[in-house]
């Protein structure tokens, strides 16, 4: 009985939602007496192009599905609407969620697992990838065996998270898998156009991603030519887009300008503002290489101002406002050098401070440290030379006083680095450091803590432990190509036993082992090394193995607290004294 009472309020308050979500809705004449195969035909030939519109056609799937009491076209009414909103960046997740929780206890072909695949779509628009994969696992276990589309469509949405986080090589192969499936189905009754066309897409985007840029024009130009031969225009505007950041790798510039300036039409209608920004950086870039400064300065202030609209930061975006400081350095327009220096703090503060943004453009010509010395100066100079003007400014512009908060955020997170790395000093110095070993961690106190020490009777696992004591007494994690998979073969053993050992002897997964034992000898090295605090970031990383300065400075930040470079120069300084 309580079961029955507790599934009757769970129908009263989704049909309450329900009717919220869609409250100020109204069915326009001209749709009523569309059937549901002529909504749906009508969505999928705006979809992408005119998000507006396709979330009107949504919508009126959705109230035709209530009407009807017809499960199928509330299921898909719900999945559209939070696609839509989602490509507009508004808030989809209500409708996901009400879609997750519609379809939870249902077994059919598409559900449950196109909810999950939805929320899994709308958590990478936000950035969220480690939540937008759990949903993809689920939906690849739950389609598994039951419905091949799903299952390579899948595929594909993991080759895009494997973009987001610059796994360009890895994604490449899913892309190309997924095309190959929707190929082979073109020719046949069940044939999907959009996603075959979406699959060109795909491989032509991750070929430019791995700038392979001839290889990407070539699926460009195949995937314009099936737009045009079945006349479906969804991913048109941005195969267009698409030649245009090709062409501008490869110095073929008017035909780069071409192609962005025929994308922007597109993205202007459509609110599409991230790829609008984007294009109007592509412009920028173009014009900038072409030696058009003013142009191109123009473009990266567009640029900056559509960024404001889309309420997002993209990082290949970055470098336009380092072009932009430089501009007005050198027309002495100090106001707008300090905006632009403002702005170019906020895009660090979002990249720093977030996993959202994994780009490798952040540590380029200005980094922080220089970025505050010359703002001050700038200030100051500003103050000396005109107090009134400043202040009148200051009052004037509300900008700016959110963006004199933001450089106070920013100042205190350097006197938090700052501090650490005196705590880092202290730790030194308190310690006699010989080799880096489990017991011997330089980091944070509000780090995790290694779990106590269990004895095992596993003659294997003792076996690994004595190995893993030689790998640390002889350096051995200090080379580059270092992996689990390399390592394991190396002591006789499988990737998977090798990190269960690490985990239950060092109490941390085989990344966290393998960064601080980096960390700590490198920290030892620049304690007693003065040559070694000479080298640049990158030098550094090289020699302790690290790919890239970013990686080894993300490294050093979480298991230190603190910079590389903010350690070395109080190093430096106390060196000095």
């Amino acid at each position: 009985m309580f079961r029955f009472y507790s599934i009757l309020f769970l129908l009263f308050c989704l049909n309450l939602f329900f009717s919220q979500s869609i409250k100020h809705f109204r069915v326009p004449d001209s749709l009523k007496n569309k059937n549901s195969e002529q909504l749906q035909k009508a969505y999928d030939k705006v979809f992408r192009i005119d998000n507006t519109k396709a979330e009107l056609y949504a919508n009126s799937i959705l109230i035709k599905g209530k009407k009807e009491k017809n499960n199928d076209l509330i299921y898909d009414g719900y999945y559209k609407i939070a696609h839509t909103k989602g490509l507009e960046n508004e808030n989809g997740q209500i409708y996901a969620d009400t879609l997750l929780n519609l379809t939870k206890n249902v077994n059919t072909k598409d559900y449950p697992a196109k909810a999950h695949i939805i929320k899994g779509i709308l958590f990478n628009y936000d950035w969220r990838y480690s939540e937008a994969l759990d949903h993809y696992i689920i939906a690849q276990k739950l389609s598994k065996d039951k419905n091949p589309d799903q299952l390579y469509y899948i595929k594909k949405l993991l080759g895009i998270l494997k973009t987001a986080t610059d796994e360009n090589k890895e994604a490449l192969p899913l892309f190309l898998e997924y095309y190959s499936y929707q190929k082979q189905k073109i020719n046949t009754p069940d044939k999907d156009i959009k996603s075959y066309i979406g699959s060109i897409f795909s491989v032509a985007n991750s070929y430019s991603k791995n700038k392979q840029y001839k290889n990407a024009l070539h699926f460009i130009d195949i995937g314009i030519k099936e737009c045009n031969k079945f006349k479906d225009y969804t991913h048109y505007p941005y195969f267009v887009s698409a030649t245009g950041i090709a062409n501008y790798y490869l110095k073929n510039y008017q035909k780069a300008a071409e192609g962005h300036l025929d994308a922007e039409k597109s993205f202007i209608k459509n609110n599409d503002y991230g790829n609008l920004a984007i294009t109007y950086y592509f412009l920028g870039k173009i014009n900038y290489d072409t030696h058009k400064q003013e142009t191109a300065v123009k473009y990266f202030v567009k640029a900056d101002s559509v960024l404001v609209l889309s309420k997002d930061f993209y990082p290949i975006t970055r470098d336009g406002y380092e072009v932009l400081i430089d501009y007005y350095k050198k027309t002495g327009d100090k106001e707008r050098q300090l905006k632009y220096i403002d702005k170019l703090f906020y895009a660090d503060s979002i990249i720093n401070n977030s996993k959202q943004y994994l780009s490798k453009e952040i540590y380029k010509k200005y980094d922080t440290p220089i970025l505050l010395e010359k703002k001050e100066e700038l200030i100051a100079e500003l103050d000396n030379k005109n107090l009134l003007l400043f202040w009148c400014l200051s009052v004037g512009f509300i900008i700016i006083i959110t963006l004199s908060y933001i450089y106070l955020v920013n100042k205190k997170k350097i006197k938090e680095y700052q501090r650490q790395a005196e705590l880092l000093i202290e730790k030194s110095k308190e310690r006699e450091l010989g080799l880096p070993s489990q017991d011997d961690n330089i980091i944070k106190e509000n780090i995790h803590q290694e779990k106590a020490r269990i004895v095992i009777p596993d003659k294997r696992l003792q076996d690994i432990k004595i190995k893993l004591d030689e790998f640390e007494k002889n350096k051995s994690f200090l080379r580059k190509s270092i992996t689990v998979d390399s390592l394991a073969k190396e002591l006789g053993t499988n990737r998977d036993y090798l990190s269960k050992s690490v985990n239950e002897l060092k109490g941390k997964n085989f990344s966290q082992y393998l960064n601080e034992l980096r960390i700590n000898h490198i920290v030892i090295e620049l304690n007693n090394n003065e040559r070694i605090r000479k080298y640049t970031i990158s030098a550094i990383a090289e020699d302790v193995g690290f790919n890239n300065s970013e990686s080894f400075s993300n490294a050093f930040k979480k298991i230190t607290g603190t910079l590389p470079s903010y350690y070395i120069k109080l190093l430096q300084e106390k060196n000095r004294i």
